[in-house]
């Protein structure tokens, strides 16, 4: 896995855990907080549905009194065959449910039923039209307390009643009796069912008490007994007050026992809660982790790009350096990272290490080269020595037996003849000299002859060890030039130092221009001291040329280029004599030369160094008078052409 990866892998991680574990707080803190508001809430609800079915009471308990008071109820029962026609509309003024008037002994004088959704009859079981029973919650009145009211559960929706006892002509409305308390002259029940529109408008009227507003119904209400299945089963086991929890459709249910509602009868009010609190909790919850995510991904973004900036890219560049130059093994290449902070420092020092390695390896090649020319003379002059000996013997004999030749002995006969040069023939016949003088010069000639056998014997030694000592030589010259040192080099490099060892031939040019033309090429692998051998000589040549050529304007043009899909070309191009077309294939050539103090050797070693280590040495010219440009085609491995293309 790259550095690259494993940075974004853990910073994703922390982002990651880090808005998992703020979202776990923010939950945990946010629900503890938020859903004692929702009780709370639930609870002021529970409260606010009581508190308006306690003012619908009082409203129907109002209506009640009045009805009562009217003449029209007061006729109806006053005697048999009296009618309630005119009670029917009191009924819909009322805008009540259920209207009963009942006599003392809680007969029906009239009674009246209305569904509150279709305003059409119905029969309530629970209040039978002919008579009520006397323990009927509807009239059971309380000592001193003319008005009923309160809630009971009917087949049909919860009922909320009012009853009021209807005074006699003495005035009075209640009177006692051994059983109990009954009314004076009669009894007026008046009741509201607690069906869909009712619930609507109390709940209505909550919110808007609430909030000020008329708004969407947030809540529902119930009425429920005490035994009834709807309620929860933990709330019928248990004895507690109230209970609220969750439902599985999604709202909050409040449970509220209402035993003391009037009646005293055993309901439960119930109210569903729409929960608006903890829908905007987990929104708020929500919404902070699509925060914190979008804060944590800004920031991972922000420091990836710093990173990737910073960091990685160095780190990568640096590192595809090192390889390049594993893979190359080529320490001229540098990671030239021009940086104030560590990531600088270390590429600075890659760099100086590298140099200084270059700086190394380029003294280990010259302590190699010093070392295998120290091996090579001291073998040659070992062996040269071996033969010297030789030579030494054959060279002191030699000089011995010409100094044993019997010079003087000739010498004394020269002498003898040239005195008797004018009777030459007498002497030899007469005189007893003359006479010894044919045996003499036989002995002569033979001691001659064997002198002359001795010392040719002893210079063909000699001219033997001589011949030994030049094959020596030869063999070494030969074993020597054949080896080619290849080192990593720049091409620009080595140009410009073939230029620097060149200045006093390029100052004695007057006016000259260089102009140089350098294509950022990889290293190649070369003889650096032929390739600078090579250079040096084009360069001077050309500066000689242009010297000699007197014309101007003198430039000499320095290119390096690719050339082809793996060849780097260098050029010296002038403008000095240039080069005749019929001597382009002659100007290599050992001894060829048109200088006037020239010996044609420097173009003829050139070529041949060119030729040892792999490279291509050419020449063109456009004719005489118009400049020369020689070429030199250095050959790259397939890796460095890759990187030059």
């Amino acid at each position: 896995m790259s550095l690259r990866s494993k940075i974004v892998l853990i910073l994703v991680t922390v982002v990651v855990s880090y808005a998992a574990l703020d979202n776990s707080v923010q939950r945990f803190l946010a629900g503890e907080t938020f859903g004692r508001l929702e009780r709370d809430e639930a609870l002021e609800g529970l409260g606010h549905v009581r508190q308006r079915i306690e003012t619908e009471l009082d409203t129907l308990s109002s209506k009640a009194r009045v009805l009562a008071s009217t003449g029209d109820v007061a006729a109806l029962l006053a005697g048999p065959g009296r009618t309630g026609a005119a009670l029917g509309g009191l009924l819909a003024h009322a805008g009540a449910d259920l209207l009963y008037v009942l006599d003392p002994d809680g007969r029906v004088r009239w009674s009246s039923a209305l569904d509150p959704g279709t305003r059409e009859p119905i029969r309530v079981p629970e209040f039978p039209r002919e008579a009520l029973a006397p323990n009927h919650v509807a009239i059971r009145f309380q000592p001193g307390a003319p008005t009923l009211a309160g809630v009971m559960t009917t087949r049909l929706h919860p009922l909320l009643f009012s009853s009021v006892a209807v005074a006699d002509a003495s005035g009075r409305a209640l009177q006692a009796v051994a059983d109990g308390v009954r009314p004076a002259a009669g009894v007026v029940v008046l009741g509201r069912f607690l069906g869909p529109e009712l619930k609507r408008r109390i709940v209505a009227d909550e919110l808007q008490l609430a909030t000020g507003e008329a708004g969407t119904v947030r809540r529902q209400v119930a009425l429920l007994e005490a035994g009834s299945p709807e309620l929860p089963p933990e709330f019928l086991r248990g004895d507690q007050e109230r209970l609220i929890r969750p439902g599985k459709d999604g709202l909050l249910h409040a449970y509220q026992r209402i035993d003391s509602l009037r009646t005293g009868e055993p309901l439960v009010l119930h109210v569903a809660q729409e929960r608006s609190i903890d829908a905007y909790r987990r929104t708020n919850v929500n919404l902070t982790l699509l925060s914190t995510l979008i804060g944590g991904t800004l920031i991972l973004f922000v420091q990836l790009r710093l990173l990737q900036r910073f960091v990685i890219t160095p780190l990568s560049t640096l590192t595809a350096k090192a390889v390049e130059i594993g893979r190359r093994d080529d320490t001229t290449i540098r990671v030239g990272l021009q940086r104030a902070d560590e990531i600088g420092q270390l590429a600075g020092e890659f760099d100086r290490m590298l140099g200084k390695l270059a700086a190394s390896r380029e003294e280990v090649v010259k302590t190699a080269r010093m070392a295998g020319r120290s091996e090579v003379a001291t073998g040659v002059l070992h062996n040269v020595g071996n033969v010297l000996n030789s030579v030494n013997v054959a060279a002191n004999l030699a000089t011995k037996k010409s100094e044993e030749l019997a010079l003087g002995d000739l010498q004394a006969l020269v002498a003898v003849l040239a005195q008797h040069e004018h009777d030459l023939a007498e002497f030899v016949a007469q005189d007893p000299r003359g006479k010894h003088f044919l045996p003499f010069l036989r002995e002569l000639t033979e001691s001659l002859g064997q002198q002359r056998e001795a010392l040719q014997g002893e210079l063909r030694a000699l001219n033997q060890g001589i011949e030994h000592i030049a094959e020596l030589v030869r063999a070494q010259q030969s074993h020597a030039g054949t080896k080619c040192v290849l080192e990593k080099a720049v091409l620009a490099e080595q140009v410009e130092a073939a230029v620097a060892l060149s200045r006093q031939h390029l100052a004695a040019c007057e006016g000259l221009e260089i102009v140089r033309e350098y294509e950022p090429l990889p290293s190649v692998d070369v003889d650096k001291h032929k390739l600078m051998e090579i250079l040096v000589n084009l360069i001077q040549n050309a500066a000689q040329s242009m010297a000699e050529h007197g014309a101007t304007p003198r430039t000499l043009t320095l290119r390096i280029a690719r050339h082809g899909e793996s060849t780097a070309r260098v050029e010296v191009r002038d403008s000095g004599l240039g080069i005749a077309p019929e001597n382009l294939t002659r100007v290599f050539q050992h001894g060829f030369t048109t200088k006037k103090d020239g010996h044609g050797f420097g173009l003829h070693v050139s070529a041949n160094a060119a030729t040892e280590m792999g490279a291509k040495l050419s020449a063109d010219s456009a004719g005489s008078g118009r400049g020369a440009t020689f070429t030199l085609d250095v050959p790259m491995p397939a890796e460095e052409a890759l990187v030059a293309a």
